[in-house]
């Protein structure tokens, strides 16, 4: 009996917990519910750019735009309409050099370059009528920019855009603690200076992600560090990609063009994909995957009598979906092309480097050979039709289930 009194007494407290943790449960997703059945579910919007201004602080240098050295903070409050509910914001940005963006004091991406912006759905579920949009904008030389486009939209279908304009808030003293904040007081900012729209010199024209179909053009030809860049030894080498997904976002589909000079198999977070043998003909894949993270790696193998010349190209595009979301298709895509981002080992390919638990970190950056279309390649097109099935090159790993 003693045993018994003893354990429900240990056990009383659990099943409270317990049964108020379901009860919450219930109630959540009923509320949920609810609310899904007032909304207006809309697709994500295609950004564009289009109204956009490149800004910075009021430190750029005439006549070429240049900018100090260093990080840049720059903040815009956007209060909604009257009777409107944000549902969800999509946004994309270009930033030369580099920038984090925050949302409501999240951490969304980091976005590395301007020359292929991705599109990011932020969930505003719980943010009431208004939000903030906050970006660490950092330049590591010459001329400096932020380009943003972003669309709000609202439970009942509707939408408002969002440009980056002289209305933005910005500060030339560095980074202040806490910016990203919406409870930061930003009274004494500066207003951002306006450099010129989508288009003007020396950026050109800026497409984000999924606004136009995916290429290589802008894709470089990449191998090992190894000496002699254009005449490699023979033999297979291993390059990996990491690509983390937005906040909430778990899951989605990667688009990968590739081809390699002499031949590869291809893996999405340690499943194998498929296998080129022709440099001269690209390859098409399509692969559902599980987040947070992507990674892409290639067993690459250049073969020959004698040392050649060997590369990589490839974009990937991916788009992901916020599964927190209940009021929208929360779609996010991201865009990485083969560049020096890339991490490639120069020697015998590791064992289980295929694998996204891999380290990679003291892996040398990728080398770039030169962008598609240099020598000794022509111009390398994007394929059109999906290519399924195949198996490893002798070699490479078999990858995981």
């Amino acid at each position: 009996m003693f045993k018994l009194t003893q354990a429900l007494k240990f056990a009383l407290p659990f099943l409270a917990v317990t049964s108020v943790y379901a009860a919450s449960s219930a109630l959540e997703i009923q509320a949920r519910a609810n609310d899904s059945a007032q909304c207006v579910v809309q697709a994500t919007p295609i950004l564009s750019f289009t109204s956009s201004q490149w800004i910075w602080t009021s430190e750029l240098t005439s006549p070429d735009g240049s900018a100090p050295i260093g990080s840049r903070a720059f903040r815009k409050t956007f209060l909604s309409p009257q009777g409107k509910t944000p549902s969800f914001l999509t946004i994309g940005f270009a930033s030369d050099d580099e920038a984090t963006l925050w949302v409501n004091g999240n951490a969304i991406v980091t976005q590395v370059g301007w020359e292929n912006p991705g599109s990011y759905c932020v969930s505003l579920e719980n943010c009431d009528c208004g939000f903030l949009i906050a970006f660490n904008a950092t330049n590591t030389g010459g001329q400096a920019g932020l380009l943003v486009d972003a669309v709000v939209t609202y439970t009942d279908g509707s939408t408002s855009p969002i440009v980056s304009d002289s209305s933005w808030r910005t500060t030339t003293g560095g980074i202040p603690n806490g910016f990203q904040q919406s409870t930061f007081d930003d009274s004494a900012w500066e207003t951002a200076e306006t450099e010129g729209g989508n288009g003007v010199a020396p950026w050109g024209h800026v497409q984000p992600a999924g606004a136009a179909p995916q290429s290589l053009a802008t894709s470089q030809w990449i191998w090992t560090n190894e000496p002699s860049p254009g005449s490699y030894p023979i033999g297979a080498r291993a390059l990996r990609y990491t690509m983390t997904l937005p906040p909430g976002h778990t899951s989605g589909t990667a688009t990968v063009m590739i081809v390699v000079d002499d031949q590869y198999s291809l893996y999405i977070n340690g499943r194998f994909i498929g296998t080129g043998t022709n440099y001269i003909t690209p390859q098409k894949y399509v692969a559902a995957f599980q987040g947070p993270k992507v990674v892409l790696a290639v067993y690459g193998e250049n073969v020959g009598a004698a040392s050649n010349p060997a590369g990589l190209l490839a974009s990937i595009q991916v788009t992901s979906q916020d599964n927190l979301s209940y009021c929208s298709n929360c779609n996010s895509v991201t865009y990485a092309i083969t560049d020096n981002s890339w991490k490639a080992f120069p020697g015998p390919v590791p064992s289980g480097f295929e694998q996204p638990g891999f380290d990679d970190s003291a892996w040398p950056q990728a080398f770039e050979v030169g962008p598609n279309g240099v020598s000794p390649w022509n111009t390398i097109a994007p394929p059109t039709t999906v290519t399924t099935g195949g198996t490893p090159l002798p070699g490479a790993p078999a990858g995981s289930a």
